[in-house]
């Protein structure tokens, strides 16, 4: 097995991966806990998109792992799922925000 296979199966296995839904707008993110340390990473699907470094340095190559966990989490629906008002977006990812720059310090 790759390694980048036992990542994924790991990250799934573990439920660190989780789904954010704003209601009733449907509105989606998805969040990523790492295992190595308190980083959090977001992604979206749709955009092929996600916040780690490894996406931003290997951006024209491929996609990163995080991306590939969470599309084959969504396939087999193993991931957590979390729904929050739209009227607390602004202030959840605010609360998000303030928590990456204050871990990063």
């Amino acid at each position: 097995m790759s390694k980048e296979i036992e990542k994924i199966d790991e990250l799934i296995n573990r439920k660190k991966i989780k789904k954010i839904v704003f209601i009733p707008s449907k509105v989606q993110i998805w969040m990523i806990k790492s295992d190595r340390n308190n980083n959090v990473y977001w992604a979206d699907l749709d955009k092929n998109y996600c916040s780690c470094k490894g996406f931003y340095y290997n951006y024209k190559r491929k996609h990163c792992y995080h991306i590939t966990a969470i599309a084959i989490a969504n396939s087999q629906n193993k991931f957590q799922i979390e729904y929050i008002e739209d009227s607390e977006m602004n202030h959840y990812l605010y609360n998000q925000i303030d928590n990456i720059i204050n871990n990063n310090i």
